[in-house]
């Protein structure tokens, strides 16, 4: 029997190589396509909370200034909140770019974006409803995904 492998050298044949690449290789496309999946929902749970965030803002700043407010007056996309002190803010929604601007009186800035939907009504109760539904991700995404608030907010001071 000479030519084979004498019996104290370890050998391995071509069938056993090819075995353990293919496992080797069926454990690595497993563990990457975890990863990818984890990357997945990664992003889109940042996007929701950042929506969510940006949501969260609006409403309470809006509630902070409709709260204290002697009045609110809403024409169309313009909600215009006047204060005690004379002051006066307007929120204006941007239909077409998507858009809410807020205006002290200082000059108008971008409040938020994304937005799908912004109304505002005013009840006979001094109350003021905001329904605000926001885009999650960014126009050019093609899911539609959108998160939907409505809160309702009391005048303090009427």
């Amino acid at each position: 029997m000479k030519g084979y492998i004498e019996n104290n050298k370890i050998a391995v044949t071509l069938m056993e190589l090819v075995v353990a690449i293919s496992i080797v290789g069926f454990v690595l496309v497993a563990a990457i396509t975890y990863n990818l999946i984890g990357e997945k929902f990664y992003h889109s749970t940042s996007k929701q909370a950042l929506v969510t965030n940006d949501a969260q803002y609006l409403i309470e700043q809006m509630g902070k200034d409709i709260k204290q407010a002697t009045g609110v007056n809403v024409n169309g996309n313009t909600v215009t909140i006047t204060h005690p002190d004379g002051g006066v803010m307007t929120y204006t929604y941007q239909e077409d770019e998507g858009k809410v601007y807020y205006n002290s009186g200082e000059g108008e800035e971008l409040f938020a974006s994304n937005v799908v939907q912004f109304d505002v009504s005013n009840a006979a109760n001094n109350s003021v409803t905001v329904e605000l539904r926001l885009r999650i991700g960014k126009e050019e995404d093609k899911s539609k995904e959108e998160s939907h608030y409505v809160t309702t907010f009391y005048l303090r001071n009427k």
